[in-house]
């Protein structure tokens, strides 16, 4: 069955995970659905509807445990509406409940994990349904298996005038303490959007798309995604040429178990080469080392930074044309860190275990944090420049739901085309800054002239 002209049908999977939970708020806050909420545990994915244990009486579908109930959404100051959503038991193992699941929808947006593990299982049955995919992981490997199977690579979103969205005042971003000035951009033509279109209409034909042909994005997440997202809209921040980027991204975030099972198979599957860095326009293999102990601007307190250079900073490094740069996770504590340098001692479901067990710990007692510091150094008007952007959530997941909410109100209304993509090549990195700016789950944003000085305390291999 192919999507149907009325209001979106939107499918959520893993709709109670960490990140999944964030994007079911989000897109009711966004008035966006009827929204199909799916997991494995039909109880919980009830919970979230809002319908209870039991559900309203005479409910339960004859699918095999979908359930349906309304909710009532005022969106932006509109006229509040009814939206009939669904809960649906679905276990991915399971082709033909995947397949139910996925049936009559306009786009499946993936949060379940872990992506490792999963990899184009969602995909191939979002697509056999005839629904547009949008993944909140699903990187190279998941890339390789979809163009293998024939999914022709897409061209880019349709931009507007600027190329970069229209971001406001996006230098002056929002303080620490969360109150920002910024005025509201418009999301014109190229804008990745905040919400959907105000009919709920799936935007056909706006960016001159085929009804046949289905729209795939992935790395629409915090990383892969928002982590090049950032750095493309400070390179348009007044630069005339950028030579250098260096990258702290880090804190004290909790592992959720399927993030933690990504990051274990991250470090054998080429997502990231350690100790690396981007130098001369290549790759330089253990040119770095980590360093412990160390006061790196804009972050609280001493730190520890890991150096390696992921695909997608190297993909970014290219596209962008930088001679060099250095990228450092940051681990604001000792026993997550501790436990990484054990992990190569124990099967992936044990470390997996072990770093959801030791950040826990780590967030005992503390204030959790995330953040993304990049700071480049370029050239403008014949001087040099340095800029720094600073984004900072409570945790990461809330950063990941964000984005792939917007990838999804990108593709629903027509602004991207037929293919694959990854959304940091689609997406508008301006506007993306601009939702930021308004999300209150951002904490902190925004570009500064200059950088502290980081004040070095102690050094080390870790």
């Amino acid at each position: 069955m192919r999507p149907g002209r009325g209001a979106p049908v939107i499918a959520v999977l893993g709709c109670y995970g960490a990140v999944g939970g964030s994007v079911v708020r989000r897109l009711r806050e966004a008035g966006a659905g009827p929204l199909r909420l799916g997991g494995r545990d039909l109880d919980r994915v009830r919970a979230l509807i809002g319908t209870g244990a039991g559900g309203p009486a005479g409910a339960e579908a004859a699918t095999g445990g979908a359930v349906t109930g309304a909710a009532v959404t005022d969106v932006g100051g509109m006229e509040a509406r009814a939206v009939a959503d669904e809960a649906v038991a679905v276990d991915l193992r399971d082709a033909a409940a995947l397949a139910a699941f996925c049936e009559g929808c306009h786009v499946v947006v993936n949060c379940a994990g872990p992506s490792s593990r999963i990899l184009d299982t969602v995909a191939r049955a979002a697509l056999a349904a005839g629904a547009h995919y949008v993944d909140v992981a699903g990187d190279a490997a998941v890339r390789d298996r979809l163009t293998a199977a024939g999914l022709p690579a897409g061209s880019t979103v349709r931009r507007g005038p600027t190329g970069q969205g229209s971001a406001g005042h996006g230098s002056a971003g929002r303080g620490s303490d969360g109150q920002g000035s910024v005025g509201h951009g418009s999301d014109g033509h190229g804008s990745a959007g905040r919400g959907f279109d105000g009919q709920g209409s799936a935007g056909r034909g706006r960016a001159g798309r085929d009804d046949a042909g289905r729209v795939v994005v992935l790395s629409a997440g915090m990383m892969p995604g928002l982590s090049a997202l950032l750095p493309r809209h400070l390179a348009g921040q007044g630069f005339d040429r950028v030579d250098r980027l260096t990258a702290h991204v880090g804190g004290v975030d909790r592992f959720t178990p399927a993030a933690a099972l990504d990051y274990v198979a991250s470090l054998s599957d080429g997502y990231a080469t350690p100790l690396a860095v981007w130098r001369g326009h290549q790759v330089i293999p253990r040119a770095s080392r980590p360093r412990r102990g160390v006061e790196l601007p804009h972050f609280p307190g001493r730190v520890n930074a890991y150096p390696y250079l992921s695909a997608e900073a190297e993909r970014l490094a290219r596209s962008l044309g930088f001679a060099e740069v250095e990228w450092s996770s940051v681990f604001d504590g000792e026993l997550t860190l501790a436990a990484l340098a054990r992990l190569h001692d124990l099967d992936a479901d044990t470390a997996a275990g072990e770093l959801v067990r030791t950040s826990r710990l780590e967030a005992f007692g503390r204030t959790p944090y995330f953040q993304m510091v990049f700071r480049m150094e370029g050239e403008a008007a014949g001087r040099p420049v340095t800029r720094t952007l600073v984004a900072r959530a409570a945790d990461s997941y809330e950063l990941s739901a964000a984005v792939a909410v917007l990838a999804a109100g990108a593709v629903l209304r027509g602004l991207v085309r037929p293919g694959l993509h990854d959304a940091a090549d689609v997406l508008d990195a301006g506007a993306v800054f601009q939702a930021l700016l308004d999300d209150p789950a951002v904490t902190r944003l925004e570009v500064v002239d200059g950088v502290a000085p980081a004040v070095e305390v102690e050094e080390g291999v870790l």
